[in-house]
């Protein structure tokens, strides 16, 4: 018997041996790991770090030990674990190698490399591209609620596009000078499971909760076009007060030729209070709330429709944070005093932790 068959037999034996003194959870309740580590009682085999020890060719006496203490529910055909929270933190998010910030202007082809592109399938086998998200771990990738639930009724979900920047050319290639380099090919996912808020309602013209999960049928191989963006998880993130100061977002939506951009655009804004824009927006009977945010404003310069769903982001400590989801805005993108509507995502940090395993 090999090596790593006999060990990985061994431990799903010691892990299929109910302790008296655990006490059963259910199917993703929250847990505690042997380590102090929080995190989700979920079905073994969907907790990629465990999956990952029983895979080794000699787990130690101690990775046998913790596997069995994981254990936090289930029967012997479906072990569940305490599986430790999958979302990443700085620096293991929140990294690209471009810095270079310039409003309204094309990006490079490694910047923003969390942006994602969600296709539907419309009539007569028909496919596009109409709403964005931000991939925030291996699994999952989060985007506005109205790109699943606000949809025509012909219209489906099909799938999600990582990796992307020239929707034109696949794979992507950069040309300096004689030298022309090539990046990996675009991967568009399969799609798993989707998790819509609870609160969020497609007759409300507010827009509340306007935010939704999509969970990607396989973990996706990061690369340097392809990596997750941080989410404001710390109470020092949550806290901190971005009004006054700039943000950026970054989509291929709509611009000002009123035609979705080929190419992966970015621009920058300045966050703006709730109590400087609500009133704009109280003139249509619209009233925002505290889980809202603004950004924008000023002419030609603004998120559009194609961009729904992607990311508001800012430079926090290093590593860049999605600080919103676009929501929406003026019917004509980039109207001058109108900032465009954001969901603000540091308040929805609990549901995401509580739908992410």
């Amino acid at each position: 018997m090999a090596g790593a068959t006999k060990w990985a037999l061994v431990a799903v034996c010691m892990l299929s041996v109910v302790r008296q003194t655990v006490l059963a959870l259910q199917l993703g309740q929250s847990c505690t790991n042997p380590r102090g580590v929080e995190g989700k009682c979920i079905l073994l085999r969907d907790c990629p770090s465990l999956v990952a020890i029983l895979r080794q060719s000699a787990p130690t006496p101690d990775d046998v030990a913790f596997l069995k203490n994981c254990r936090c529910g289930g029967d012997n055909k479906n072990v569940m674990v305490c599986c430790p929270n999958p979302l990443p933190t700085y620096p293991q998010c929140g990294i690209h190698l471009a810095d270079r910030i310039v409003g309204g202007q094309p990006t490079k082809i490694d910047e923003y490399p969390w942006a994602a592109l969600i296709e539907y399938q419309k009539p007569n086998n028909r496919f596009g591209f109409h709403c964005g998200g931000s991939l925030i771990n291996e699994r999952y990738v989060l985007t506005a609620a109205h790109c699943i639930s606000s949809i025509p009724r012909t219209w489906k979900v099909h799938r999600v596009r990582l990796g992307e920047w020239d929707l034109s050319e696949n794979p992507d290639c950069k040309v300096e000078g004689q030298n022309r380099e090539c990046y990996d090919p675009v991967i568009d996912m399969d799609i798993e499971k989707i998790v819509v808020h609870s609160g969020y309602d497609t007759q409300d013209k507010n827009h509340y909760n306007d935010i939704a999960l999509i969970r990607l049928a396989r973990e996706v191989s990061y690369s340097d076009t392809v990596k997750p963006i941080c989410l404001p998880l710390s109470s020092t993130v949550i806290n901190t007060n971005h009004v006054g100061l700039p943000s950026f977002a970054v989509g291929w939506g709509k611009t000002e030729t009123t035609t979705a951009s080929e190419t992966k655009l970015k621009v920058d804004m300045l966050v703006k209070s709730l109590e400087e824009c609500s009133p704009v927006y109280q003139r249509n009977r619209i009233f925002l709330k505290s889980t809202q945010m603004c950004a924008g404003g000023k002419k030609g310069t603004d998120t559009c429709s194609g961009d729904s769903g992607g990311p508001l982001m800012r430079r926090i400590a290093g590593g860049w944070y999605v600080i919103g989801v676009v929501s929406f805005g003026p019917s004509k993108c980039g109207t001058e005093g109108v900032p465009g509507i954001y969901t603000d995502v540091s308040k929805y940090a609990d549901w995401i932790r509580e739908n992410v395993y």
